[in-house]
């Protein structure tokens, strides 16, 4: 999920085993010339449920709305459209 940008994280120090790290990333740290094919073939061939990654749809006239709602958190990923 998508975390607020001050959003505070705790865990047990234990929880870090020897050679082990606490790693982030943004966009998955993906490679899109080798990963959006990839997933486009996930995609048709039915491994790969877009709908189930969109919190929100809306039309492009609702996009105060929809900053406001990724903003605060209520969503992770909102898609407009111009109809």
């Amino acid at each position: 999920g998508v975390l607020p940008p001050d959003a505070m994280i705790e865990f047990p120090w234990m929880a870090i085993r020897p050679e082990c790290k606490v790693q982030t990333s943004r966009m998955g740290s993906n490679r899109f010339r080798t990963d959006i094919p990839l997933y486009l073939d996930f995609f048709r061939q039915g491994r790969l449920d877009l709908d189930a990654m969109v919190t929100k749809r809306g039309r492009l006239s609702d996009i105060n709305e929809a900053f406001r709602a990724m903003k605060a958190g209520e969503v992770a990923r909102t898609v407009l459209t111009f109809d």
